[in-house]
């Protein structure tokens, strides 16, 4: 993978510089072609001011025809510039090199001629072509005297100058652009390794790290970038997945002695009962203990299957709308006989005869009774036990208290997890440490906030609903 997607990053942007440097390339040369040849025609058109004067200065008899001749063959040696005089008919007078001698006195008939007769300056490539063998820039203009044409002045110059300088600066432009992509791609191909390749061949090998179950892997990359954040959020879904093991590797250890204790206790009993260790008047009593720890057993069971259908979200939460206070009156009337014998103080401080909520109260029912039923538990004899319901900003808070002993500060943060049970000298009777992980998902699968505050006042569960 690392080999195609840089292959196909240099591939993008050898294929953008290329097409960049020449549309740039080819831009520069029309605009050097186009200004080239404009200045030439600009020094032709100039040049045939000048000898207009002096053609002028030869029909009006002001010089001799050998003396125009002559400068008209002077400025051909000294700009290459092929001169062609004709009179108003058309027929070729004067001329500034010998190669045009045998055309001397004659006519020419090109549509140029009539043009410029006509008084108009002619610029033309080619043109010409039975005197001039070689492609020629070709200027033409009316010789007026009088305010009437009576000749025309042509000037040509030889179109390979302007294409063998021309290929020069082509050279350079073309040159110029190679090296640019060439430094270009050597850029590019050095920072695409060092910002994105070296960076990305890190995450992967320490990706395929954590695949085989190297999970204290961690990508060292400092970057202010989308691919330092990249790094940053690998690290986090590293350590989320650490977490997630430790604690797999913690529910397989905490499971595995949780049913060990029963099973141990059950496979006891029944092999005395089998092998007679255990005399046959003893049997119903070591059968009831038999049966409460089955009992213990599927609870624990039923405790692990709901805790994990909650936290797949295949546990179905059907949101109605219930009398929260009717609920908390039969869960205290349930736990009746617990409390009566533990001599317990409880009291209800419900804010309304009726307190309609929206819910699903059969699960708001299981959150009731767990943690109840984990007060009771920590509480000692003939404490005190406070259920009161509160309304703030369209919520309903429930606070159970208890004025037990207080949950240590350094455990507070682990009482949500798994099989967690915080100073097992605390609690009265056996629990399967999943009540309390059991009552939060159902809490956030209602989207709502359960918390708790423990101290020396004792410990206080809360939780909110949603008022209809």
């Amino acid at each position: 993978m690392k080999k195609s997607l840089f292959t196909k990053l240099i591939s993008a942007y050898l294929v953008i510089l290329l097409i960049s440097y020449s549309l740039v390339a080819v831009f520069l040369s029309y605009w050097f072609y186009k200004y080239y040849y404009n200045q030439k025609t600009n020094s032709l058109i100039n040049q045939g001011y000048i000898i207009n004067k002096t053609i002028n200065d030869y029909l009006t008899r002001k010089i001799s025809k050998d003396k125009m001749i002559t400068q008209i063959r002077l400025m051909d040696e000294m700009s290459n510039t092929r001169i062609l005089i004709v009179d108003k008919y058309g027929f070729i007078y004067a001329y500034s090199s010998n190669e045009m001698k045998d055309f001397m006195g004659k006519q020419i008939t090109d549509n140029e001629i009539q043009e410029v007769l006509s008084g108009n300056v002619v610029i033309k490539s080619g043109g010409f072509k039975q005197i001039f063998s070689k492609p020629m820039l070709m200027v033409g203009m009316p010789i007026v005297v009088a305010d009437q044409v009576q000749s025309a002045v042509f000037l040509h110059s030889p179109l390979y100058e302007v294409k063998n300088t021309l290929k020069t600066v082509y050279f350079v432009i073309w040159m110029a652009a190679f090296f640019a992509m060439f430094i270009s791609a050597i850029i590019i191909y050095y920072f695409s390794e060092k910002i994105l390749i070296r960076p990305l061949n890190k995450i992967n090998s320490t990706a395929k790290s954590i695949a085989k179950g190297e999970f204290d892997k961690r990508v060292d990359l400092e970057s202010d970038d989308e691919i330092g954040d990249l790094a940053h959020s690998f690290n986090y879904m590293a350590d989320s997945l650490q977490s997630l093991e430790d604690m797999r590797r913690s529910f397989i250890a905490n499971i595995s002695h949780e049913l060990r204790s029963p099973m141990t206790s059950i496979n006891g009993f029944i092999t005395g009962i089998i092998d007679g260790t255990i005399p046959k008047e003893k049997w119903i009593y070591y059968l009831n203990i038999v049966h409460d720890e089955i009992k213990r057993l599927m609870r624990l069971i039923n405790d692990i299957l709901d805790l994990a259908r909650l936290e797949s979200g295949e546990f179905s939460i059907n949101i109605g709308v219930f009398d929260l206070n009717e609920l908390i009156r039969q869960r205290v009337i349930k736990f009746e006989d617990k409390i009566n014998k533990r001599g317990i103080e409880v009291n209800v401080k419900l804010i309304e005869k009726k307190l309609k909520v929206k819910g699903d109260r059969d699960r708001i029912d299981q959150v009731l009774t767990n943690l109840i039923d984990n007060a009771i538990k920590f509480v000692p004899d003939n404490g005190l036990i406070e259920i009161k319901t509160e309304i703030k900003e369209r919520k309903v808070i429930v606070h159970i208290y208890n004025n037990g002993p207080a949950i240590p500060k350094e455990e507070i943060k682990y009482i949500w997890d798994r099989f967690h049970k915080v100073d097992k000298a605390r609690s009265k009777g056996g629990g399967t440490g999943l009540g309390l992980s059991i009552v939060r998902q159902i809490i956030n699968q209602h989207g709502e906030t359960i918390w708790v505050e423990s101290g020396d006042f004792g410990t206080r569960f809360s939780f909110t609903l949603s008022l209809v």
